[in-house]
């Protein structure tokens, strides 16, 4: 409850605090937060160690150092959106390869967001909205609810679409896609522990299925987007060509060769800058084989009779 609390007061705080300064603070809290927080700080240090093998314990801890400042930074953006407009949200982003995203959305069969917690996330589901696209994001469920309603009522400030996870989930979602319009899911963490282990920099990494479930059996293009920070007020904003979807019609086949291209597209994301990845679990089960905990499902389609799985990806936490 705590957690509630301290962002209710910076809520309050925010419209008098000038935004450097508050950019400044997140710097401190998040060096304090790295420094006490010896468990979420081990797995940080794992996590990297796969990203920058080459790296020294230096330099491996200074990105770590910076992973806890995004974190800090992000829920203070996610917060200054409650004061912000379109136009100001728009500001804040430089933009490369919105042509992808274009070209995607003519297909009109909707488009689905591949992100990770790199850069400002928070903010990513506002950028669409904020160019007059009906957007949505799957949210990661935390507790307590009262935390849960209050960090979906921030992001739901300019317009987005916030759906629960679970089975519910799939009625708006499909209704979303056919309107055209976007859906946002982070591939880079399984938070329901039902994912696909797939190599990731190289090890196999537990990942979410749902991004790919849906692309597969909705027909709706599936790009890699997201953001990095060029500073405490600006960020790019980054869209990748649509990944090709294989389609051979053998169902296992397709969905593991599908979930490598999803994980190649996320390497080239966390690339960009590892010390914005801003993920305190481990990501890697190194226990498990790769070739293990693939889901079952029917080896032959049948088009037009299958409902869409559970998306298993949320954007944030």
């Amino acid at each position: 409850m705590w957690t509630l609390r301290v962002l209710q007061v910076v809520a309050f705080l925010t419209p008098y605090v000038p935004a450097a300064i508050g950019y400044t603070i997140c710097w401190f809290i998040g060096v304090i937060l790295g420094g006490l927080n010896v468990r979420a700080r081990r797995n940080v240090l794992c996590n990297l160690r796969r990203v920058l093998p080459t790296a020294g314990p230096i330099r491996l801890r200074w990105q770590a150092l910076r992973v806890f400042v995004s974190v800090v930074t992000n829920y203070y953006d996610l917060i200054r959106l409650g004061h912000m407009d379109r136009d100001r949200v728009l500001a804040m982003f430089e933009t490369e390869g919105i042509e992808h995203l274009t070209a995607a959305l003519t297909r009109g069969r909707g488009v689905i967001i591949l992100a990770a917690h790199v850069g400002n996330y928070n903010v990513v589901p506002s950028l669409p909205v904020a160019r007059g696209y009906p957007t949505a994001v799957v949210a990661e469920r935390v507790h307590p609810e009262e935390l849960y309603t209050y960090v979906n009522e921030l992001r739901a400030s300019l317009g987005v679409q916030v759906i629960p996870p679970g089975s519910e989930s799939l009625r708006p979602i499909i209704r979303l896609l056919r309107r055209n319009g976007i859906l946002i899911l982070a591939g880079d963490r399984d938070v329901v522990g039902s994912g696909m282990p797939v190599p990731l920099f190289g090890e196999p990494a537990r990942l979410p299925t749902g991004p790919v479930l849906l692309a597969m059996r909705t027909g709706a293009a599936l790009i890699p987007a997201g953001t990095v920070r060029k500073g405490s007020r600006r960020s790019l904003a980054f869209v990748e060509p649509a990944i090709e979807m294989v389609d051979t019609g053998d169902w296992d086949v397709d969905l593991r060769v599908n979930m490598i291209r999803m994980a190649e597209a996320l390497e080239r994301m966390i690339r960009r800058d590892p010390g914005q990845w801003a993920v305190l679990q481990p990501v890697w089960d190194t226990t498990t084989p790769a070739d293990e905990g693939a889901p079952r499902a029917p080896r032959r389609r049948t088009r037009g009779r299958q409902e869409p799985a559970e998306p298993s990806a949320s954007t944030t936490r």
